[in-house]
């Protein structure tokens, strides 16, 4: 009977390793849990940029609309008959850096040559 009861107790504290210390323990599940919803959040995120991409690249390929706005946001496109105003926003004088001067370079109008 002693026999039996040596044997159990050394069966349940090797299952007891195992749930707590194995690669297969409570911790390393847990943590592999947590790592697969990091994983799954960004694979949502990218195939939500990737639909993004896809419907751009067909929105230029169908229409000239769509190239046209590129090219007026990035290359400036200005058509025919069309002006183009640009803004320029007040600049107080005390924020202004003046260039810096390379002496040498600079030229006196009483001294030209």
């Amino acid at each position: 009977m002693r026999l039996l009861t040596v044997i159990l107790v050394l069966m349940v504290a090797g299952l007891q390793w195992r749930v707590w210390f194995s690669e297969a323990s409570v911790g390393e599940v847990n943590a592999k849990q947590e790592r697969l919803a990091v994983l799954q959040a960004e694979q949502t995120r990218l195939e939500r940029r990737n639909e993004t991409l896809v419907a751009e690249v067909d929105s230029l390929r169908e229409g000239v609309d769509a190239v046209e706005a590129q090219a007026r946001l990035t290359l400036g496109l200005v058509r025919e008959n069309e002006h183009f105003y640009q803004v320029v926003e007040a600049v107080r004088p005390d924020t202004i850096t003046p260039p810096a001067v390379d002496p040498a370079r600079v030229t006196h109008p009483a001294i030209a040559d």
